[in-house]
């Protein structure tokens, strides 16, 4: 994919809790039962920044496990701790995973593709988000939860959240500044 191309919806899903979260481990506990795999994770709503971000934390994900230099245990803490931009899981968790009070999140299912070994080899399946979509709407209303329709954004807000601690200049974008604080969690 060409970098001034616009990416495909990359598959999360914007979820509003009623009543927001008030019992994190009770949610997350649900959720994990009732998803299908390990690739699905509920995000912060605020810290997903736009579909360049997410794929490039999809990528970089990826990446690392096909090297065998992934922090995390898992898939989906990987990407938590990438989008979180962080070598520590632990604070990933607390900076890009859902938290009492949140009245909103994303729910991200990670998609199955390969990414090659090469940047020009990098496929992107357009239908990801599509092929998908039932089942998030499904896991959102067992949740109690209403689908949100909107796409990610970058606001200054997510970029506290993940603890961004560069000073943002006009000549940046808020995406910038997100794939910037993602991309240093590799350095």
């Amino acid at each position: 994919m060409n970098m001034h191309e616009q990416p495909p919806w990359f598959p999360a899903w914007g979820i509003k809790f009623t009543n927001g979260i008030n019992d994190t481990n009770r949610m997350l506990s649900m959720f994990n039962k009732l998803k299908s795999d390990n690739r699905w994770l509920l995000l912060a709503f605020d810290v997903a920044a736009s579909e360049r971000h997410l794929w490039t934390a999809w990528y970089s994900t990826k990446r690392n496990e096909q090297n065998g230099k992934m922090i995390a245990n898992s898939m989906d803490a990987e990407f938590i701790r990438l989008v979180a931009g962080t070598h520590q899981v632990k604070i990933a968790f607390n900076n890009a995973g859902i938290r009492e009070g949140d009245e909103a999140a994303w729910i991200i299912r990670l998609p199955e593709s390969d990414i090659g070994s090469g940047v020009d080899e990098v496929f992107i399946n357009r239908d990801s988000y599509n092929d998908y979509d039932s089942e998030a709407n499904i896991l959102i209303e067992k949740m109690g939860g209403e689908l949100i329709s909107q796409r990610p954004v970058a606001t200054l807000r997510g970029l506290m959240r993940i603890e961004y601690d560069k000073q943002v200049n006009e000549t940046q974008s808020l995406e910038e500044c997100f794939i910037s604080h993602l991309v240093s969690s590799k350095i």
